[in-house]
């Protein structure tokens, strides 16, 4: 379970953003533009400090509401994810004009707002509302001691330990492991899998938990800090776990084998990685990740494919 949830949180199945450029208004007059060579920005909304966010908003509404305007007048039937997209394309437009900035600086203002104006959480920008149904306890278990149990049991603790540990029988585990997953599906915010991966990412315990401790090899502790500061050994690793997966081996397992990184940890250093990059959001550097994770991938991926004595395709002859 927690392999398949995780390969969605930490990129197995990678986030598309695709920049749309959308007309101007040939009437609107940009009295930001060229003004602001070297904008400063609000630390949490990441909107500029020389206007209001009340005017950042009725400019955009202005903008978008004028085309949805023209294209209703014109015979256009818009459907709801219609109009989300073109207030999506005016306020990137706008927030670009406005700030004088480069897209990924406007990637970045897209993840701080996510919850705001799409209505979705981003791993990094984390903001929980009050009285939020999906985050009510389950059997007195939090979603954060539900994590901190998770990262155990990932690590290899036995479930049974842990439910001791948590003063719980073991149905109340099976429980918790249907109904926290089941609210993350059902929480169109995304709140509840974000918050999971930023608690995962923190590595984060609670004090019934603190004394219960994974065995982990001197290599295994030594390779986990090495994949904590060395981006490139961790998109290796990432690398030749997907296409140990490919081959039909367990990818997981077969870090812990080879390299003493349990999935928990693994996992935790993913999340890491992930938030930091929706922080700091830098395409070329997220190009060249990505490529280097795909050369890792398919140079493990001719390994094992040796190790198993070859691909099928190999003695086909054209």
């Amino acid at each position: 379970m927690f392999k398949k949830l995780f390969g969605s949180l930490t990129g197995d199945n990678k986030q598309e953003n695709q920049i749309d450029a959308q007309t101007s208004n040939d009437n609107y007059e940009n009295n930001y533009e060229n003004e602001y060579q070297e904008t400063e920005y609000d630390p949490e909304t990441l909107h500029g400090t020389h206007y209001a966010v009340e005017d950042f908003d009725n400019e955009v509404e202005r903008r978008a509401e004028a085309w949805i305007q023209d294209e209703r007048e014109s015979g256009e039937n818009l459907q709801e994810s219609d109009i989300k997209s073109i207030y999506t394309n005016y306020r990137r437009q706008v927030y670009q004009e406005w700030n004088n900035c480069d897209s990924d600086q406007m990637i970045r203002f897209e993840h701080a707002n996510s919850l705001k104006y799409s209505g979705v959480q981003t791993s990094g920008f984390v903001k929980v509302e009050d009285n939020n149904p999906f985050l009510e306890p389950v059997h007195g278990i939090s979603l954060r001691d539900y994590t901190a149990m998770c990262l155990k049991i990932s690590a290899g603790v036995d479930y049974n330990e842990v439910c001791r540990a948590m003063g719980i029988e073991s149905v109340i585990w099976e429980e918790l492991n249907t109904i926290w997953p089941q609210r993350m599906g059902e929480d169109t915010s995304f709140t509840v899998t974000t918050l999971f991966g930023q608690y995962y990412a923190e590595n984060v315990t609670i004090p019934q938990l603190e004394n219960i401790k994974a065995e982990v090899s001197e290599e295994g502790l030594a390779n986990l800090e090495r994949i904590k500061r060395d981006r490139y050994f961790y998109e290796e690793l990432a690398g030749a776990r997907q296409a140990a997966y490919e081959y039909g081996i367990d990818g997981a397992q077969w870090i812990l084998d080879n390299y003493g990184i349990n999935l928990a940890d693994f996992q935790s250093v993913a999340m890491q990685w992930m938030t930091e990059q929706n922080q700091n959001w830098n395409s070329e550097e997220i190009m060249e990740f990505s490529n280097y994770q795909q050369e890792k991938q398919k140079e493990y991926a001719a390994k094992f494919a040796a190790e198993q004595g070859g691909n099928v395709a190999d003695d086909v002859e054209f």
